[in-house]
């Protein structure tokens, strides 16, 4: 009878140990830093890019998350087969791609979209307007995500503005 009261008590507190366990985060898109194959792969992971399949590697943790994302442009790339969307980030997060990209200009800054290629640009300045943009290989299924996730640049209300009541929304 103790073995069976002990088993009613252990199985709880051993599902709740289990579950207390490390969980990581699922984003719709990260941003990385360009690192060097000696931070493999522990700090950093293989990308290979480009036409030509170059490799390329990008740190494991991102500068920047969805988190950081205030509200997305969707717009037709310029091969009119896929989409791009450019993304503003928050005032802090602006303030940290500004700094990173001061500091590491001539380097790649990589964009991870979920099931999207990865892509990257080069970092020739300082980005302070905390807009960052996804120039192509983006699908309708992105686009239904980041609008679930994020607002529709025209649903977003410049700061110190007052909502216009005779405002129509127009159509996407």
């Amino acid at each position: 009878m103790n073995s069976r009261l002990a088993a009613l008590f252990l199985l709880p507190a051993s599902l709740l140990l289990m579950g207390s366990g490390k969980q990581t985060q699922s984003y719709l898109i990260t941003v990385h830093m360009e690192s060097t194959a000696d931070e493999v792969p522990k700090f950093a992971t293989p990308v290979k890019l480009g036409a030509e399949m170059r490799q390329y590697y990008f740190k494991r943790v991102p500068e920047l998350t969805d988190n950081d994302i205030v509200y997305f442009y969707p717009f037709i790339s310029q091969d009119g087969a896929t989409y791009g969307a450019g993304f503003k980030l928050s005032s802090k997060a602006t303030q940290s791609l500004k700094a990173t990209t001061l500091t590491h200009q001539g380097k790649l800054l990589g964009i991870r979209v979920d099931n999207a290629p990865y892509t990257a640009v080069m970092i020739d300045r300082p980005i302070d307007d905390g807009v960052f943009v996804v120039w192509q290989g983006l699908t309708k299924s992105h686009l239904k995500a980041f609008e679930k996730k994020f607002p529709h640049v025209e649903q977003v209300q410049p700061e110190g503005a007052t909502p216009d009541p005779t405002a129509v929304a127009l159509p996407r």
